[in-house]
């Protein structure tokens, strides 16, 4: 596969991936506020198992938005022959830990991963190496795309893994900070390039 169809097909998996996502959100809250009509509901079993059947139906698209995550981020440290089999290695070692210690366990191998990888890249495109390979030219915009994906990794591990952290808003504030950065610095590379020279 060349590596512009490579890159178009991600795209296109990865949009719809995460329509897929936002479609289980307006479910959720359309039926949460279907289920709020209920004086203190909450506190009662059926909220605990709309939790449960909402995070049923949202780690399947968590899953292949990380493995579509997974395709992105190493193409950029790998050629795409091996980038095919250590991904084809981290979903069997995916799909083993679910069936043996569950999703969340299984998911949050994933996210360590890609994570760890994520976080190599950024600091490689902070020192300009040419080991990072990006689509996109300039140094300001490669470094926005690099603070996106960590953003969005950290964001989802957040979520899936660390609920229950004392740390869970600080680090979704910081994941959100790099969302934002992010997209700042690959949208408007002129102008963040000028704000930093000032």
């Amino acid at each position: 596969m060349k590596l512009k169809n490579y890159d178009y097909f991600l795209v296109v998996l990865t949009t719809a991936i995460l329509f897929a996502i936002g479609i289980v959100c307006v479910y959720g809250i359309t039926y949460y506020n279907y289920l709020a009509s209920v004086p203190g509901w909450t506190e009662t079993a059926r909220y605990l198992q709309f939790i449960n059947d909402m995070n049923s139906y949202l780690y399947p698209f968590l899953v292949l938005l990380l493995i579509s995550l997974g395709l992105c981020i190493p193409k950029r440290l790998f050629e795409q022959d091996i980038l095919v089999k250590i991904s084809a290695l981290a979903l069997a070692v995916t799909v083993i830990l679910t069936y043996s210690l569950g999703m969340e366990t299984a998911v949050g191998f994933i996210l360590a991963v890609i994570t760890g990888i994520q976080g190599i890249v950024l600091i490689l495109t902070f020192k300009k190496s040419r080991a990072v390979r990006f689509e996109k030219e300039g140094h300001i915009a490669r470094i926005g795309s690099s603070m996106l994906h960590l953003g969005i990794v950290v964001l989802i591990f957040n979520f899936v893994t660390l609920r229950e952290n004392q740390l869970h808003i600080m680090i979704f504030w910081a994941g959100t900070i790099l969302v934002t950065a992010g997209n700042l610095f690959s949208f408007f590379p002129g102008r963040v390039g000028s704000l930093l020279k000032r």
